[in-house]
């Protein structure tokens, strides 16, 4: 049985990934124009670093799901919190989600991983 690639999908998904890192990291400085967050960016980036670590260990919907799980998260996180209601991230959810999120769904995705692979 022959397994469909998604490592572009993935790609695409890191690449997506990493600029909605990027956005939620500057944020609005009005003396100075932006500010990066450097916390902010390490706690947004570093789901996707794993992801990318397993993109070539992952196939199939293994690989596809997860990278869309967290790219979802970040994605409403960041619309959420940095476009909705910025408050400088006063919540805390931008340092721990993603983190919490990847550490359910990629040690899962490598575990199954073997069941979709064909």
């Amino acid at each position: 049985m022959h397994t469909r690639d998604y490592r572009p999908a993935a790609y695409v998904i890191l690449l997506l990934g990493l600029a909605s890192a990027a956005v939620a990291a500057l944020v609005p400085q009005y003396a100075i124009g932006f500010r990066l967050e450097v916390g902010v960016l390490v706690a947004m980036l570093t789901p996707f670093v794993l992801y990318g670590a397993l993109t070539e260990s992952l196939r199939g919907l293994a690989l596809l799901l997860p990278g869309l799980i967290l790219l979802g998260v970040n994605l409403a996180l960041v619309f959420f919190e940095r476009f909705l209601s910025y408050d400088g991230y006063a919540s805390g959810l931008v340092y721990w989600l993603p983190l919490t999120v990847a550490a359910v769904v990629l040690p899962l995705a490598y575990w199954v991983r073997d069941g979709s692979s064909g």
